[in-house]
């Protein structure tokens, strides 16, 4: 493997710092977004969507840099997890619910990040992180596209939406119907947050391109949303295969395969194809 350019990791109160600022900007958003009034919902749904995507990674990229031990990552996820599941049983008036949700989404996420950060323990050399990436997106596509998340969505979307983070259209509560109004644009799901932490982990843990690939990752996502948002057509889009684009470009040169690893993969690729083809077909008959 190539030498990676020496970089100055960031404090572990820069790291902190990093992670509250991003997790009270999406905190304000949730929150604010569907109470904007006067924004055309389109426009302001892209905008939200957008800036939410850039406060996700934000604070994904500075929980990623903090110096946490195992127990510390199982146990914030465990109280994460089991507030969040708490806060989704809560039943309360529709102006209470929008800062509620707000909090229970930004519960879920954190709960999704120490998983992540959990299971980047398992990339032991950053040569691992490349099948990782390649598989994560093969996966993200076939399940989005033709399997299991597919016909969750088709068959019982209040489910997929209930392990999700839901991006509010902007302005619906400020209408007739005030906050009984809150619609949900779109959606970011568990798997996303919990790959895009194992990525940056990795990366971070590694000594490779932390901010370029938080940035990347950040920008080809807000792409992909803003898609399929504005264009009505486009079906909906699996974020991950664009987490891992931008987690991948910056990184590429770091990546040095040996020939024994290159058939390696070659042939875990295609074991990964009859594998999904089997389920597809499991699935489909």
């Amino acid at each position: 493997m190539g030498e990676a350019t020496p970089r100055r990791d960031p404090s572990g109160r820069q790291a902190l710092l990093i992670a509250l600022v991003g997790i009270a900007a999406a905190w304000v958003l949730l929150v604010a977004a569907p109470l904007l009034p006067g924004l055309p919902p389109l426009l302001g749904t892209v905008v939200v969507s957008s800036l939410l995507a850039a406060a996700s990674f934000t604070a994904i990229c500075g929980l990623s840099g903090l110096r946490l031990r195992l127990w510390h990552e199982v146990g914030l996820m465990v109280l994460c997890g089991g507030l969040w599941y708490a806060l989704s049983e809560i039943r309360v008036s529709p102006e209470a619910h929008i800062p509620l949700a707000a909090t229970s989404s930004i519960v879920f996420m954190l709960a999704c990040v120490m998983l992540g950060r959990l299971l980047s323990r398992l990339i032991r050399e950053p040569n691992l992180l490349l099948p990782v990436l390649l598989t994560a997106a093969a996966v993200d596509i076939f399940t989005v596209s033709v399997g299991p998340t597919r016909l969750a969505l088709e068959k019982a979307p209040e489910k997929v939406r209930s392990l999700s983070v839901d991006v509010p259209e902007a302005g619906s509560a400020t209408g007739k119907q005030g906050a009984a109004g809150l619609t949900i644009a779109a959606s970011i799901g568990l798997g996303d947050f919990i790959f895009a932490a194992l990525f940056l982990t990795a990366a971070w843990r590694h000594r490779l391109e932390l901010t370029r690939a938080a940035v990347a990752a950040t920008l080809l996502t807000v792409l992909a949303m803003s898609a399929v948002l504005l264009l009505p057509q486009i079906p909906a889009l699996p974020l991950l295969p664009f987490i891992v684009a931008g987690v991948l470009l910056p990184n590429l040169r770091y990546f040095r395969l040996s020939a024994q690893e290159r058939v390696a993969m070659v042939v875990g690729a295609l074991f990964l194809i009859v594998l999904l083809a089997v389920i597809y077909l499991v699935i489909h008959t």
